[in-house]
């Protein structure tokens, strides 16, 4: 299991240093990911070779067999069999990855190398770029998105050895660790995000990985786990900026055998240059050149740094009641959120501005899920068992006094994380803080004397059944036909309320990875297209085909779609107009030789409903230059 973890560290840590590499050498193309992943993969064969014996040594059948005979293993597999499933039978559709991730990664292969994006997109610029660089060679090479939710569905299989590892070696009792070594996987948070291409499960691996190669390098007293613990940790901290506190716990967890660096100097040296390459040393770097801020915000625009801890703390540990309390199905969410939301204290909602904008919706989906109903629950009974006496008869205090300080560090990386953050979808953000954070819990003794009986067995078995449904009924990855079936009850029962807005949504999921194809026929032969939409549009569709084009972002100076030569098309969000120019859009195009050649109604999210996109076209006579009004 370690060999296969640590393969999959070095992966992601040469294949991020390989794309600021390319982008050095302006080499970020096919062919340069060519040269460079044929050099990765000499030189590993050439390692293998001469150093080691088999990477990965795969159980034997029999034995894999057995294993998954037991039900816990058994379910945790049917889920995963589920995930890749739905990843290779449904395109792509996370959203924060369709409205800044790809593009930006587009971006750079049309330039060539990372450049500051002009756009009035800003994520695509100050966010994390770790789960960029392991995404790229898709993109690059294969101009296609189907296989990258490979990324997230391949790490999904590493969960429950790096889980049992952590809880064992912080203390967790053997049989306590590995049931729940097959539960936590299946948070509703991790299974939404398995067959996708969002990058929160990936930090939960990097940081499991740091975790459990720190705890192990104290009693290996290897300095390549050490190493390891480094990389692991620098890759968390890549992924996104929201990570950065718990580079706390796995400093912890490597503390101890620090000193194994001092005795491989010149190694170590290097390692931790390369460390901090994949970090977010380099994207913090270029935000404060940039921006002017290390985190790319200096005026906090996003509205997501929060300056009373107060409001931030009992705000983001609603949205976690919130969604950790979600049910697999939860009908007429929309009401009960607004309700909920309504109750809060108004200094919170005035000191909190993206709350307005949490959703709970009827099933959960990657944007915004953390553990879900079917692990909290579990949990809170084991905590109230404990707290009655079972298994620990007056000792819950001094079981809690004697926490591993990892758990201590994971705790006090959250509260940080709790007091700070104000996103609304800081249950998805706080995916990689949860197994740590969960090991005060699975420490109780409670859980051992419930393991004990049968009923509760059974119930865990059904909390884990609970996941069939979020994977089967998901709206961006459902394992039937949805569109088909909910599109027919909707014209069946034309005053279903619930059947109309199901329709509408199965439908824009299915559509949303390419939400602006029905534009596409008329720019069949632009090369250079002008966008004008909002922060939170995809211009991801008017990329296709992959390679051969390049998206020119405007919003408030027209001029360069104006005098380039080359941009006769453009894209305009009709909604965002009034924002762009007071003169209405008609008016603008006969004033400047342009004409709409076609709009169209796209839903592109269920709560927006349906907006007018239009095409424009500019007859350019040579040497016109045109000014804006």
């Amino acid at each position: 299991m370690s060999a296969a973890i640590a393969l999959w560290i070095c992966a992601c840590v040469y294949l991020s240093c390989g794309g600021w590499l390319l982008s050095a050498l302006y080499q970020l193309n096919a062919a340069g990911y060519a040269v460079a992943l044929s050099a990765g993969l000499a030189a590993f064969f050439f390692w293998r070779k001469k150093f080691s014996g088999p990477a990965i040594r795969p159980p034997a059948r029999r034995k894999l067999c057995q294993r998954f005979r037991r039900v816990f293993p058994a379910l945790f597999l049917l889920a995963a069999v589920l995930v890749f499933l739905g990843g290779a039978l449904g395109a792509p559709n996370n959203y924060d990855a369709l409205t800044y991730r790809l593009p930006r990664m587009l971006n750079w292969l049309a330039a060539g190398h990372w450049l500051w994006i002009p756009t009035f997109n800003d994520r695509m610029n100050y966010s994390g770029v770790a789960w960029e660089w392991t995404a790229m060679p898709f993109l690059a090479l294969l101009h296609s998105d189907r296989g990258l939710f490979l990324i997230n569905a391949l790490g999904f299989l590493l969960l429950p050895g790096l889980l049992f590892s952590i809880f064992r070696q912080v203390g967790v009792a053997r049989k306590v660790a590995w049931t729940w070594m097959w539960l936590v996987p299946l948070a509703y948070g991790y299974v939404t995000q398995a067959g996708s291409i969002g990058n929160d499960l990936t930090g939960t691996l990097f940081c499991l990985a740091s975790i459990h190669f720190g705890l192990r390098a104290r009693r290996s007293g290897r300095v390549g786990d050490v190493w390891l613990a480094l990389l692991a940790a620098a890759l968390l901290t890549g992924a996104k900026l929201s990570n950065l506190p718990l580079a706390l716990p796995c400093l912890v967890a490597i503390w101890p055998a620090l000193g194994q660096l001092r005795k491989h100097l010149a190694g170590s040296v290097a390692v931790v240059g390369v460390a901090v390459v994949v970090s977010a040393a380099p994207m913090m770097v270029l935000n404060q050149l940039h921006a002017g801020s290390w985190n790319g915000d200096p005026h906090n625009e996003g509205k997501m740094q929060l300056h009373n801890p107060a409001a931030a703390f009992i705000g983001n540990s609603f949205l976690l009641a919130e969604q950790c309390l979600a049910p697999p199905v939860l009908p007429g969410s929309d009401q009960l959120n607004k309700r909920a939301t309504a109750a809060l204290p108004d200094f919170v909602k005035e000191n909190f501005p993206r709350l307005s904008i949490n959703r709970v919706v009827e099933l959960p989906g990657e944007e915004g899920s953390g553990l879900g109903l079917g692990l909290t629950l579990p949990l809170l009974l084991a905590l109230g068992a404990s707290a009655s006496g079972l298994g620990c008869p007056g000792r819950l205090g001094k079981i809690f006094s004697r926490l591993p300080p990892v758990a201590i560090a994971a705790w006090i990386s959250m509260l940080v994380y709790l007091a700070k953050m104000g996103s609304e979808a800081g249950p998805r953000l706080l995916l990689p803080y949860y197994p740590l954070v969960l090991i005060p819990l699975l420490l109780l003794p409670a859980h051992g004397h419930l393991l004990r009986r049968r009923g509760w067995r059974i119930f865990l078995v059904l909390t884990m059944l609970g996941v069939l449904p979020v994977l089967i009924l998901s709206m961006a990855r459902p394992l039937w036909p949805a569109q088909t079936v909910t599109t027919h009850l909707a014209q069946s029962h034309p005053g279903s309320k619930i059947l109309q807005r199901l329709a509408t949504t199965y439908t824009a999921y299915a559509h949303r990875n390419d939400i602006l194809a029905p534009l596409r026929p008329v720019l069949a032969g632009a090369n250079e297209i002008g966008f004008i939409a909002g922060s939170n549009d995809a211009d991801y569709s008017l990329w296709r085909p992959f390679g051969s084009r390049k998206i020119i972002y405007l919003r408030h100076d027209l001029r360069p779609f104006l005098e380039n030569p080359d941009v006769e098309w453009v894209v305009v969000k009709r909604g965002i107009w009034p924002e762009v120019n007071a003169v209405p859009l008609e008016e603008w195009a006969q004033a400047h030789h342009a004409k709409i050649v076609l709009t169209v109604a796209i839903v592109e999210l269920v709560s927006w409903g349906p907006e007018d996109w239009c095409v424009l076209h500019l007859e350019k006579p040579a040497g016109l230059k045109a000014a804006t009004p």
